[in-house]
């Protein structure tokens, strides 16, 4: 796949219960991310520890530009305690929530929205959920509202 700046990208969505058991790839997603405490890293600590026990509903998808992971996003159906920019907490009832990821030296190619296309096609008619964290992030995520997406 080749994105909207012909950027030569591989997008593969996973299931969560599959990416739980492989640490060195959690490895690889906590370090592209904004912070040890980013919302992205919550979320795999909780998801992880629910995979012990049950399975959960949540897909992770990558994008890899020559075999490196250069962006990711965590597309889930589970409850989350987490604090986001406007609201504490999100209920699977709400729709499916999103977070998104690109490394920064790899922004600006088409990643984000290749992540965010292969998430809506995943989700279907779901409502997406996003959590947008800075003004850049809310411009992004501006071009997409005829995906039925909600700001948390």
């Amino acid at each position: 796949m080749k994105t909207e700046n012909s950027f030569p990208l591989t997008i593969r969505v996973e299931d969560f219960n599959l990416v739980a058991r492989k640490p060195q790839f959690l490895r690889v997603l906590r370090n592209l991310t904004i912070s040890s405490s980013s919302g992205m890293n919550h979320e795999l600590d909780e998801l992880s520890e629910l995979a012990k026990t049950r399975k959960v509903n949540c897909k992770v998808i990558t994008a890899h530009h020559n075999r490196e992971v250069v962006g990711w996003l965590l597309l889930s159906k589970e409850d989350s305690n987490y604090c986001f920019t406007r609201v504490c907490g999100y209920s699977s009832s709400m729709g499916i929530l999103i977070q998104v990821f690109v490394n920064p030296a790899f922004r600006r190619k088409g990643i984000g929205t290749s992540l965010l296309k292969a998430a809506k096609k995943k989700a279907g008619t779901t409502k997406l959920c996003i959590c947008p964290w800075d003004v850049t992030s809310h411009g992004f995520f501006e071009k997409f509202n005829s995906y039925r997406v909600e700001k948390l």
